[in-house]
């Protein structure tokens, strides 16, 4: 399976961990979170789920309790389909944490975060996988590095 990315100022499709880099020649207007590393191709979707916001723990730990007005101003975009309850960060800095976010919210608040990260390595490359997890009755994991509580702990 391939996928396609249009980080800004390339277009990069992936198949099973290989690049292939190709010049973006014709782009949309980007959306306020997306204008630092995102450009959508003329015609395209312009993908409202895709922000510039790196989904380190201290940003994820924002959205908890979060109402869906805090969650679009947070991400500056306004989610998949037009809903506050998706959202993919990419970033091609060293220590960003590109990945996904699902969000579920009760009575106009988040009460579910569950996040899968990979870190902008120095070399290019995505480091390991790394998941969040926090709800509103159960509370934390985290892979990231220190958390006490880990979600993909062996038991």
């Amino acid at each position: 399976m391939v996928g396609l990315r249009h980080f800004r100022g390339f277009t990069m499709a992936a198949a099973l961990g290989a690049g292939l880099v190709v010049p973006q020649l014709a782009s949309a207007t980007p959306l306020a979170g997306q204008k630092a590393c995102w450009d959508s191709n003329v015609g395209e979707d312009p993908r409202p789920e895709i922000s510039c916001q790196s989904l380190s723990p201290e940003f994820l730990r924002k959205l908890e309790h979060a109402t869906p007005a805090q969650v679009s101003k947070l991400f500056a975009v306004p989610g998949k389909d037009g809903k506050p309850t998706y959202f993919e960060g990419v970033g091609k800095i060293p220590g960003f944490h590109n990945g996904y976010v699902d969000l579920v919210y009760s009575k106009g608040h988040v009460t579910s975060v569950s996040a899968v990260t990979t870190e902008f390595q120095n070399n290019g490359m995505a480091g390991p996988e790394m998941d969040f997890r926090w709800d509103a009755v159960k509370g934390e994991c985290s892979d990231f590095p220190g958390s006490t509580q880990r979600c993909n702990a062996v038991e």
